[in-house]
């Protein structure tokens, strides 16, 4: 069994987590036992080390982990001892001023509509990329030459980020303390 590295999570969104460890824990067969060990754990699908930075990126499921259960998957696997982050994983949640809840309620009840008339076939996560990818479209076929107000390529931009942020599962971790447990609840810092 390999000795514990320890480390700290540099930055995290669903699917993937970047993590740094000491730079001479990803060199020579240490590195690379760390890294044949982290593929080989449940759910994660690829591994990036930069052993100049001490660097290690983990992309993983975002359907079957979350980022602490996954943190909390590699310590039990004894591969990883991370610290937890200084600040939350993800941003803090603002409460939503009283314009926003209209806002969002009324599109709410718009997708809810949508998906009701198609059957559960369109909402507003994949009606709007699509718009904008519609409009790429025109614009490409009407006139490839001509940079307009909004050209293609940005249309196009908007349709593939629009889709990927408004398809993303976030989870908002409330403490970061939250981290410092196993996945069955039991704390970290009682076996240290």
């Amino acid at each position: 069994m390999m000795d514990l590295e320890r480390g700290r999570v540099a930055h995290a969104v669903p699917g993937r987590v970047r993590i740094k460890l000491d730079p001479r824990a990803l060199e020579d067969e240490r590195g690379e036992r760390l890294r044949r060990s982290l593929l080989a754990v449940p759910d994660v699908e690829e591994i990036r080390m930069t052993p100049r930075s001490g660097s290690i990126v983990l992309v993983y499921d975002p359907d079957a982990l979350t980022t602490r259960s996954l943190i909390a998957r590699l310590r039990d696997a004894r591969l990883l001892a991370l610290d937890p982050p200084d600040v939350d994983l993800y941003a803090q949640q603002v409460p939503l001023s009283d314009t926003a809840q209209g806002i969002r309620r009324t599109f709410t009840g718009v997708n809810a509509r949508l998906s009701e008339i198609t059957d559960g076939k369109w909402d507003l996560r994949s009606v709007v990329p699509f718009a904008f990818g519609a409009l790429a479209l025109r614009s490409l076929i009407a006139d490839p030459a001509v940079i307009g107000a909004a050209p293609w390529y940005v249309l196009a931009w908007y349709a593939f980020d629009s889709f990927w942020k408004l398809n993303q599962d976030h989870v908002v971790v409330e403490k970061a303390d939250d981290l410092t447990k196993h996945a069955d609840g039991t704390n970290l810092k009682e076996e240290e």
